[in-house]
């Protein structure tokens, strides 16, 4: 059963964000699929510590421009993890019609 508030559209092309955790250390992330309340993203597999990210704070950078996210940066939190993926819930939707 999904229990997703809203749809989510997975991405037909590779695009890569930035992810900046509490600590301030960042890495690379492929974004797997988007929509206006959050998204999944998949890690290298080389990437330490993904199952620690579970209830973590992390701002998301380099956003798609068609996302209209804040160029700042989209504030989120890990609500979900798998061995080299994870769900974040954007603190406010995006200014996106579903």
């Amino acid at each position: 059963m999904e229990r997703r508030a809203r749809p989510r559209v997975p991405l037909d092309v590779p695009f890569f964000v930035t992810v900046r955790l509490a600590d301030g250390s960042q890495c690379p992330a492929l974004l797997v699929d988007c929509g206006r309340g959050g998204v999944q993203l998949a890690f290298s597999p080389t990437e330490e510590g993904v199952g620690g990210l579970l209830n973590q704070e992390m701002l998301l950078l380099d956003l798609p421009k068609g996302l209209k996210a804040d160029p700042d940066g989209c504030p989120g939190l890990v609500t979900w993890v798998s061995a080299e993926r994870c769900g974040v819930r954007f603190d406010l939707p995006l200014a996106l019609t579903d």
